[in-house]
């Protein structure tokens, strides 16, 4: 079972690894769904969701990050700036 499983996890990084490198022609997000359901077991074992999946699959990463939190603004209250 294992084997199974880490057979599933290598050939969906080799996967993620071709499609990283591969031209600017963009899958779908039908297409890369339907990846996602071939491979779900392996996907969820690897800790990763749908909705990452189909971001890196389209080549759009920085749709499954979330957005970096904005620092807090100072008022001056504090009184420490100079």
């Amino acid at each position: 079972m294992s084997s199974r499983i880490f057979t599933a996890v290598a050939t969906t990084m080799l996967v993620s690894l071709a499609v990283a490198s591969a031209p600017a022609s963009a899958k779908t997000i039908k297409e890369c769904q339907k990846e996602w359901r071939a491979d779900k077991a392996a996907n969820q074992a690897a800790g990763k969701t749908e909705k990452a999946f189909v971001a890196d699959c389209r080549g759009t990463p920085g749709a499954a990050a979330p957005a970096a939190a904005k620092p807090k603004e100072d008022k001056g209250e504090s009184g420490g700036k100079y």
